[in-house]
């Protein structure tokens, strides 16, 4: 409790301030547990400020745009205002009342879907779920991949004598969830997890865009990394773990790593993610992603799948590109560098050339003087990779423009100058969308590294 109340900030709410949206979830979340200690000094403060945060914030839901939605708000956000009581806590109505709309028909989306383990409608199963059956739970002893959904289901089976194997596993999944955090203080979890496959797939594929999977330093690591992925795919693709379902995401980063490294892979596992113009993760998704679609548009061309096949998801990516040459709008990340980035990856190589440019234009004049990127505020190490790794990948592909060399030098003396190998993860940049926003620090470590090396060996390449 008192971590939690360490995290409020002092507009009254709880979440990264970077982006309104993405902190109604976690500030809702934050004041329906402080309730229940009204005997603490701090809390009824805390929560009058996080309810005061939260009427401020009711605008931004009026003028909402699908593309925009964080991830699963449409069933989170109303499960918790019913829980605050609107009427109680004299919230406005009306400015919820599209995210309402889209939440009943998500739930009618859902009621038609199965109910497994490992499918990511369980991710929220606390907003929703009713019965806690042991056919809920996965092999890794989670509901959803998610701690908050799995101590859901744990406080409603306990009284359950026959299920109380099933609740024993899922206490040891929230003890692990917390010893993963590396945090000494107890009972603190990440968003979700495991999602081995998801760290190991993600980190390839930004090896890939470096240029730099096949550095001979790198081959034992991996080639070791690469065995797992290719033993856990199958028919229907790759999850984020042994235990969760197949996704697009996934899939198609290891579909273009594969082929790479002169693999056989079969597009058809690709296919199975495309919906019209687009690819999907998973089932039932109310809005699209840019960069999946890139991603997959991406390994299908590395595949030698022509033009003309590939148009529509060409077009797909075009009508979402806005005049500035950005993409700035996915449902998994807040960053438009990291969207931009994956989108001129899937269109690089295409008859769609002039759109790249307007995109590379974009991000060299969006360079700080220090020679890093943000999307808001200070340089900072992961941006800064997404938007070298796109200058590198337009280099190498034989885009000519005489910004990129210079903007790469400035950029490179810029990450030398400021990485600092195991800081902590604390006070570093959160990208990733989830419940809130949250921070892969592997990945996007990962994603710095590639950087670091790419211009490494541009460096001995110019020399």
């Amino acid at each position: 409790m008192e971590w939690l109340l360490s995290q409020q900030h002092a507009d009254g709410g709880w979440g990264d301030p970077v982006k309104p949206m993405y902190r109604d979830v976690p500030s809702m979340s934050a004041i329906l547990a402080l309730r229940r200690f009204p005997q603490h000094p701090r809390t009824r403060e805390a929560c009058e400020a996080g309810v005061r945060f939260l009427r401020a914030q009711a605008p931004h839901w009026a003028s909402l745009h699908l593309e925009e939605l964080p991830v699963a708000a449409e069933i989170l956000v109303p499960a918790l205002l019913e829980q605050l009581g609107v009427d109680e806590a004299r919230l406005p109505r009306a400015p919820y009342a599209q995210l309402m709309a889209l939440g009943e028909r998500k739930r009618k989306i859902i009621a038609k879907l199965p109910v497994t383990p490992g499918v990511p409608w369980l991710h929220v199963w606390e907003t929703w779920g009713q019965e806690p059956t042991a056919n809920l739970m996965d092999g890794a002893g989670s509901v959803g991949h998610s701690p908050s959904a799995t101590a859901a289901w744990v406080k409603a089976a306990s009284s359950r004598p026959e299920l109380a194997p099933f609740v024993e596993r899922g206490r040891e999944y929230l003890r692990e969830s917390a010893l993963s955090t590396g945090s000494s203080t107890p009972g603190l979890v990440p968003v979700g997890g495991p999602h081995n496959y998801f760290e190991q797939s993600f980190v390839l594929y930004a090896l890939l865009m470096g240029g730099v999977l096949l550095e001979p330093r790198l081959a034992p690591y991996v080639n070791s990394v690469l065995g797992d992925l290719t033993r856990a795919l199958g028919p229907n693709g790759i999850g984020m773990s042994d235990y969760f379902l197949q996704d697009g995401d996934d899939t198609s980063a290891v579909v273009a790593v594969m082929h790479a490294m002169g693999l056989p892979v079969d597009p058809a596992l690709l296919y199975r993610f495309q919906r019209d113009d687009h690819f999907i993760a998973y089932p039932g998704e109310m809005h699209s992603s840019p960069t999946l679609t890139a991603r997959c548009l991406h390994a299908l061309m590395l595949l030698g799948k022509d033009s003309e096949e590939l148009a529509p998801f060409q077009r797909y990516l075009l009508e979402r590109q806005e005049p500035s040459g950005r993409w700035s709008f996915d449902k998994w990340s807040r960053s438009w560098l990291y969207t931009t980035f994956h989108s001129v990856v899937g269109l690089v190589g295409s008859p769609h050339m002039d759109a790249v440019r307007r995109a590379l234009e974009s991000v060299l004049s969006a360079q700080q003087p220090d020679g890093g990127w943000s999307s808001e505020g200070r340089s900072n190490m992961t941006e800064t990779s997404y938007a070298v790794l796109m200058l590198g990948f337009l280099e190498q592909h034989g885009m000519l423009h005489p910004g990129i060399s210079p903007a790469l030098d400035r950029a490179s003396r810029w990450m030398l100058q400021n990485y600092t190998p195991g800081a902590p993860a604390e006070g570093k940049v959160k990208c990733w969308i989830s419940k809130e926003l949250y921070r892969m620090e592997r990945i996007d470590t990962a994603f710095e590294l590639c950087a670091l090396l790419m211009m490494q060996r541009r460096q001995y390449q110019y020399s």
